[in-house]
């Protein structure tokens, strides 16, 4: 039988692309469902599979140089740092990685989809008008009087808006 090096850290390295293949396919699958159920429009759907794509990407190499023995202290700063950054992300007033964070909410879980007429508070005024469209920092909404407005992702999480109309909805 011939000698192969590192026979435990190949094992483990198969199954974390199997895994990362697995996962990409999965997280696929539940993008195309949300796009389905809430009306998107492809631009959104490949904006937040690009996304999504990039951090199962980030993670699943985190987790090779674990196992290919990059020095844990190493491994512990830039998981700590990436960590950081995202908790900032979560918890930013209007930074850019907060609206970041808010374009995967909306996405996500959020009720406001691409058609809806909407009523937003803004500053110290309602904003009224159809979503136009979502992208990585702004949301779009289109208005008679004063034609395309946008409003950053984290405002429309933070600020209270209404859903006067569900447009993008068939039902």
């Amino acid at each position: 039988m011939p000698f192969i090096p590192y026979p435990t850290q190949l094992l483990e390295t198969a199954i974390i692309l199997v895994a990362y293949l697995v996962l990409r396919r999965t997280t696929k699958f539940l993008i195309r469902t949300t796009v389905g159920r809430a009306a998107f429009k492809a631009k959104e759907e490949k904006e937040i599979w690009r996304l999504l794509n990039v951090l199962i990407l980030l993670v699943s190499g985190i987790v090779l140089c674990a196992v290919w023995g990059v020095e844990q202290s190493q491994l512990l700063v830039f998981t700590a740092s990436v960590i950081s950054v995202l908790g900032v992300a979560f918890f930013a007033d209007m930074s850019i990685l907060s609206n970041i964070t808010a374009c995967l909410i909306i996405f996500f879980q959020h009720p406001v989809k691409i058609g809806d007429r909407v009523r937003v508070f803004d500053g110290d005024q309602w904003v009224e008008g159809e979503l136009k469209d979502i992208t990585y920092f702004f949301v779009f909404l289109g208005t008679a009087e004063r034609g395309l407005i946008s409003i950053p992702n984290a405002a429309l999480l933070k600020n209270p808006f209404i859903i006067l109309d569900q447009g993008g909805s068939s039902a």
